[in-house]
């Protein structure tokens, strides 16, 4: 009897070992998985300024507190990638990166010189300046609840060397135009021209001026000369499917392709006019 129970324990003994073994690393796994970080971790912050209804629409607060309400397909798709933070003003810039300006109210000459300084010091900005916005509104024109008819940041595009105007052509101004693989629909789209005037940045125009890419001190802008585009009239919808053949046009994804290009290097295409601030 002796001998068997000795037999017995001598066999029990690996079995013990195996299973400590097992409960370290099981305990070890476990750890693992409750103190790694998230493997999404915390979105970017991405200030917005605009009189376009993105956030808010145009039926007043009833409209806005029902149940059904939901914000513009285009804030809801930024909303994907970005903590959105509405701004009402720019007095308080500090601890922010990164800034997207959509045909946003006129700028105090004191929030233009702040705005100018917090790019210069590192900010990035993706500013969208339509000449002729024709996005539609509740409100009648001169009605000041009405997104603005036309940018009003002229005087920071000319301190950076740039003007936005509205091409005089004979095209219909409906616009489809194709960037990478992308197409994108508008109207009435904007072009931007260098000017001689001293700017204070170093900017790339492209698709045929329909962008332009600045370097500002430390900091980076991206001007599009155009708003319209966000409009889900232009992109989103099933007569947009029918044209396309695919879900959408691409608008969204060029919007959301370029807020990512502010984050990539500070390396700029194409030759520059002006000088680095």
């Amino acid at each position: 009897m002796t001998n068997l129970r000795a037999r017995l324990g001598g066999k029990r003994r690996p079995l013990l070992l195996l299973l400590a073994v097992a409960l370290v690393f099981l305990s070890s796994l476990l750890s693992y998985a409750f103190t790694r970080p998230a493997p999404d971790g915390p979105k970017p912050t991405l200030g917005v300024m605009t009189t376009l209804p993105l956030q808010w629409s145009e039926g007043g607060v009833e409209a806005d507190l029902a149940e059904d309400a939901q914000p513009h397909p285009a804030f809801a798709r930024l909303g994907q990638s970005y903590d959105v933070q509405p701004l009402d003003d720019l007095r308080d810039l500090a601890g922010r990166r990164m800034l997207l300006l959509a045909q946003p109210r006129a700028l105090s000459p004191a929030e233009l010189v702040q705005l100018d300084g917090w790019v210069r010091k590192g900010g990035r900005i993706l500013i969208l300046a339509d000449p002729a916005l024709q996005w539609g509104s509740l409100y009648p024109l001169g009605d000041k609840r009405r997104p603005l008819f036309t940018s009003m940041l002229s005087p920071l595009f000319t301190h950076w060397g740039l003007e936005l105007v509205l091409p005089i052509a004979d095209a219909e101004p409906m616009a489809i135009r194709k960037i990478g693989k992308l197409s994108i629909r508008t109207q009435t789209p904007g072009e931007w021209l260098k000017i001689n005037r001293g700017g204070s940045a170093r900017c790339a125009l492209e698709q045929g001026g329909l962008l332009a890419d600045c370097k500002i001190g430390k900091g980076r802008a991206l001007l599009l000369a155009d708003a319209d585009l966000l409009d889900t009239v232009y992109w989103e919808g099933r007569g947009m499917r029918m044209l396309t053949g695919g879900d959408e046009f691409g608008n969204l994804a060029w919007v959301e392709a370029l807020l990512a290009r502010l984050d990539e290097s500070d390396s700029l295409s194409g030759d520059f006019v002006g000088h680095s601030g």
